[in-house]
């Protein structure tokens, strides 16, 4: 029993080495020319309150910034939205796969239409 115990627990090792070392994520699959033209973008979208609009950075093929310039969402329940989607975006490079902020669905559903908004123009 003891050996089948550490024979799964190394098995459950090796399979999460395994997958962690398969995963990537956009920038990687980009390389290093990025996903997008080098530029500056702006881009709106329809919040809980009202237009979202925003300026999405791109420097090198990647997002580097992003930049909520107008809104007319209820402070302090949007900054979390603001925040939340701003890390995820710069960590995935792209709107795929970004979670909601829960609390904040209206303005996050808004603010990803302002971000794909302002990427439509920036693809290569």
């Amino acid at each position: 029993m003891k050996k089948f115990k550490k024979a799964l627990i190394m098995m459950l090792v090796l399979g999460m080495v395994l997958l962690a070392a398969c995963g990537s994520n956009e920038v990687d699959k980009a390389g290093e020319d990025g996903l997008y033209n080098d530029g500056t973008y702006t881009g709106t979208g329809q919040g809980f309150g009202g237009d979202i609009e925003v300026e999405v950075v791109v420097e090198g093929g990647n997002i580097s910034e992003m930049n909520v310039t107008d809104h007319q969402e209820t402070d302090g329940i949007s900054d979390p939205a603001f925040e939340g989607i701003k890390e995820q975006l710069l960590e995935k490079q792209s709107v795929e796969g970004i979670d909601t902020v829960s609390g904040a669905t209206g303005t996050s559903d808004g603010l990803i239409e302002a971000i794909t908004d302002a990427l439509s123009s920036a693809a290569k």
